[in-house]
């Protein structure tokens, strides 16, 4: 919270100092929009498991982005872009997984919605191709974020088949923060049909709260306003190693359709 604090007070003093020049020292300026993400399953970690039939798909759902960012002159029509972006990311994943260990078939389908709150600094280099009020502009860099919380709705079913090709069947169900090291999430066990049990399973913390990676975006400035198209490719892998190990990486990939307002 300092180094945040500490951030926008730097940015406070190039405003408020700032040449009585055409341009601005510090511009400050407003941006919501739409936001897509999901999660990037490298090659490498899928033909690791393709031996147990291993398969995921990923789905995009909408989430929203907005926050403060301050384009900072730099010199003739280069820039440097900070602040504070908020976005809620959702994204639904389907996994499936097919193997066979010690004389048992398994065959196990599961589908989970992921839900995030994530906090992102940019740190951005852009071009813009004139300083008059309308023009075009491109920029990269990198950024980093940290999530505050988040939840998945887990459904996942198993058909396990024995030695003397008796099924049992699993059926799992629920909610769960990723994040926390005592999530917990109902389960349902059903076998041959007989009978149901219901018990509570503990995990510890499934995904990393930490990310950072490498960012790009293009856009439009008209006079005060600005539209414009972002996206974030995470570089570090989001699932814990405690949970998943170092065979199993999984890395964000997010993008937003943005609309800005210059404040000063």
């Amino acid at each position: 919270m300092k180094k945040i604090a500490l951030l926008f007070t730097l940015i406070g003093f190039l405003m408020a100092t700032q040449a009585q020049n055409e341009i601005p020292r510090a511009q400050l300026s407003a941006r919501i929009g739409l936001s897509g993400t999901t999660m990037m399953i490298p090659n490498t970690t899928i033909t690791a498991q393709s031996a147990y039939g291993y398969g995921a798909s990923q789905q995009l759902k909408l989430g929203v982005s907005g926050g403060l960012i301050v384009d900072i002159h730099l010199k003739d029509r280069v820039f440097l872009q900070t602040g504070l972006m908020y976005g809620w990311q959702r994204f639904h994943q389907i996994q499936t997984a097919i193997y066979d260990k010690e004389s048992y078939h398994y065959s196990i389908a599961s589908e989970n919605l992921y839900k995030m709150h994530r906090v992102k600094i940019p740190a951005m280099f852009f071009y813009h191709t004139s300083l008059e009020s309308n023009h075009f502009v491109v920029g990269a860099g990198l950024f980093a974020d940290v999530a505050l919380g988040g939840k998945i709705t887990y459904d996942a079913s198993a058909v396990i088949t024995d030695p003397d090709n008796e099924k049992i069947n699993y059926v799992a169900s629920g909610q769960f923060d990723p994040f926390l090291k005592d999530s917990k999430f109902l389960y349902y066990h059903i076998a041959n049909d007989d009978y149901t049990q219901k018990y509570r399973l503990y995990h510890g913390n499934i995904l990393n709260r930490f990310n950072m990676g490498i960012a790009g975006e293009v856009g439009y400035q008209i006079s005060k306003f600005y539209v414009g198209a972002h996206v974030d490719f995470g570089l570090l892998n989001m699932i814990s190693r405690d949970f998943a190990g170092d065979n199993y990486m999984e890395r964000l990939f997010s993008f937003q359709i943005m609309l800005g307002y210059n404040i000063n």
